[in-house]
């Protein structure tokens, strides 16, 4: 039994989320390759995320490079692709999921956030889905996407909505809302637009930012 209270642990779970996130994290078991290789096998097939998918096809066209960060199964580049997209990429921390990708004909890239092993200036659109909540280093994350975009490129980021801090998810570091959440985003970026979602597959709340490099041209609509 937990010896201090559920009300306490809540209480600093929303006001200190790191400090929780670094407590119940001691030995880091959820972030290694391992954990996310077992993990993304017993998982493979199960999630796919359709609203967000029709979203990213709606903002880009199909000849943009896109790359999914922490793509896990790759259900959205699978997606992209069976819409016509043929320049995929994924970054991912799994090798299981790097090699079966690779398998697939997507481009992978081992690694994992803040940092991003790919080109500067690669992309014309990067996903940032259900993955913000996860870093720590956020600012150099954002740095990071900024570098890898192309100009007047666009990323989309997408987090719970006000839901699943690190109480109830040990992965997460943080628990946004649509105020810290545009906070962040204008802070690093120039915010077209925010919104919440609900993913047809889900029923938790979704946050969705459409951003840009700050002083770029528009992309497409």
């Amino acid at each position: 039994m937990n010896p201090i209270p559920w009300r306490i642990r809540a209480a600093i779970s929303r006001h200190f989320p790191l400090v929780y996130h670094l407590a119940v994290n001691l030995f880091g078991r959820h972030r290694s390759p391992g954990y996310w290789d077992a993990r993304l096998a017993e998982t493979w097939h199960l999630r796919t995320w359709p609203t967000k998918n029709a979203l990213i096809a709606r903002h880009t066209p199909l000849d943009a490079a896109i790359l999914d960060i922490a793509c896990g199964n790759g259900s959205i580049l699978r997606d992209l692709k069976a819409r016509g997209y043929g320049d995929l990429s994924g970054l991912e921390i799994s090798g299981y999921a790097v090699d079966r990708l690779r398998e697939e004909g997507f481009t992978m890239y081992p690694g994992k956030a803040p940092y991003l092993p790919v080109p500067d200036a690669g992309f014309d659109a990067i996903i940032a889905s259900q993955i913000l909540e996860h870093v720590i280093r956020r600012d150099v994350f954002a740095n990071e996407i900024k570098r890898a975009l192309k100009p007047g490129g666009q990323a989309f980021f997408f987090v719970p909505d006000d839901c699943l801090g690190p109480i109830d998810e040990p992965e997460h570091v943080v628990q946004f809302n649509a105020r810290t959440f545009e906070a962040f985003l204008a802070r690093h970026f120039e915010v077209i637009s925010i919104e919440s979602i609900k993913d047809e597959n889900f029923s938790m709340p979704i946050l969705f930012g459409r951003v840009r490099p700050k002083n770029t041209y528009k992309p497409h609509p």
